[in-house]
């Protein structure tokens, strides 16, 4: 019995490790990269530049600082990172706790999406809800919830 409670504490630490309070997924845990916070809230911070999409502002930061960066929001519409290192889809679903939903390639371009029923944020498909996308091109992961709202 004793055992599994730690079995059990040790899951609970990791969940909330890899989660927001809002069940959005804590994309810095996946390693070093560059972190990115979608708002249509404008603010000013040392620890990010800030770009002007026309629909929001995105704000860009080492992983190191997304969580410092995230409490200076009110509204957070998506956030996106590029890894530093390959990281393949399957190991990320796995990390974050995501369901495998589909994927397509194009070219040079490899999509994964992904849903965990978690979180406010997600897109339909048809009848299919996504809250995960995860693009590799030439090696270069990106990861976003609810799906990846800039280039990649």
């Amino acid at each position: 019995m004793f055992k599994l409670c730690i079995f059990v504490s040790v899951c609970a630490a990791l969940v909330i490790w890899h989660f927001d309070s809002l069940g959005n997924p804590r994309l810095e845990n996946l390693g070093e990269g560059t972190f990115k916070i979608f708002s249509t809230e404008r603010i000013s911070s040392p620890l990010a530049t800030r770009q002007d999409l026309g629909f929001a502002f995105v704000y860009r930061t080492c992983s190191s600082k997304a969580q410092k960066l995230r409490d200076k929001f009110s509204v957070i519409d998506g956030e996106a990172i590029t890894l530093d290192n390959f990281k393949s889809p399957n190991r990320i679903l796995k990390e974050l706790g995501y369901q495998y939903i589909t994927s397509q390639s194009m070219g040079g371009l490899f999509v994964v999406y992904g849903y965990s029923g978690r979180g406010r944020n997600y897109i339909t498909n048809g009848n299919t809800r996504i809250n995960l996308q995860i693009a590799i091109r030439d090696g270069i992961v990106t990861v976003g919830w609810p799906v990846i709202l800039s280039s990649f």
